[in-house]
């Protein structure tokens, strides 16, 4: 890997606190699209004239729903709880995403159930 997209990853690693293999394939191969992409995603993502941060990551969860894509679904429903989005409001957009189809829900309610079990052992536990 060449030391820009070994760079680039680094960056994005950082910045979202994670990756995904498909990154370090788009480092390798098109680098400039995906500093391009990185940095709207950043910027969209993390403005801070908009809407306040748990309602940013509650449209980040009904798009992960609706794409079932359950590893953003999870990071971004951490991230919600950690900043104060409650159980009742995403099970609200949860509910709201069924007039799509009610598959949306049903595949993701158990893990909705296991998030919010870590979260609430987690705030026993005295974790943020």
């Amino acid at each position: 890997m060449e030391d820009k997209a070994k760079k680039l990853l680094e960056q994005i690693e950082k910045d979202r606190g994670f990756s995904r293999p498909w990154r370090r394939i788009l480092a390798e191969q098109d680098p400039e699209f995906l500093e391009g992409f990185h940095k709207l995603n950043m910027q969209v993502l993390h403005r801070q004239d908009g809407l306040p941060r748990k309602y940013v990551e509650l449209v980040q969860i009904v798009t992960d729903v609706l794409n079932l894509y359950e590893p953003g679904f999870r990071i971004h429903l951490r991230r919600a709880l950690e900043e104060g989005l409650t159980e009742a409001e995403v099970i609200q957009a949860l509910e709201i995403c069924t007039l799509g189809g009610i598959h949306y829900i049903s595949n993701i309610l158990p893990v909705l159930e296991d998030e919010i079990g870590k979260f609430k052992e987690g705030k026993k536990a005295g974790k943020k």
